[in-house]
């Protein structure tokens, strides 16, 4: 899987628990940065959350190895396929260069922040997502 969008992650002492590494509850905002970043890289611009037009609707991680305060990270993000409603996101948090310390499969529904309403991902995303996942699924 090829990824287009890398977030470095910085790691804050408070990000750890009673253990020495990094809380689970703290790697998804991990993935909430990513997934922020991807966006910005899609359009080209800081998001306007009064108008964004998805939320997040169901969200899988997997825990693979604990994250320490010294890890250097990064965030991948890859939307991997597009339906009328939804758009599928794939997501590792990497150490280095292959350590994979987590992934996320998450699932964006198109949504209208004024109506409070599902709509259909529109044409103009379609295009600017297609213009960085050349590999995307419909």
């Amino acid at each position: 899987m090829i990824f287009h969008q890398e977030t470095p992650i910085q790691l804050r002492f408070n990000d750890l628990d009673s253990f020495g590494h990094v809380n689970n509850t703290t790697i998804q905002e991990y993935f909430d940065l990513g997934r922020i970043f991807y966006f910005r890289k899609v359009f080209g611009e800081p998001i306007d959350w009064d108008n964004f037009q998805a939320i997040v609707a169901s969200i899988k991680t997997d825990f693979m190895a604990p994250v320490f305060l010294n890890d250097q990270l990064v965030v991948k993000t890859k939307i991997t396929k597009i339906g009328n409603k939804s758009i599928q996101l794939s997501q590792q948090l990497v150490e280095g260069e292959k350590v994979i310390k987590a992934t996320c499969d998450s699932v964006m529904v198109g949504f209208n922040p004024k109506t409070q309403s599902s709509i259909e991902i529109s044409d103009k995303w379609r295009k600017q997502i297609k213009a960085l996942e050349t590999d995307l699924e419909e």
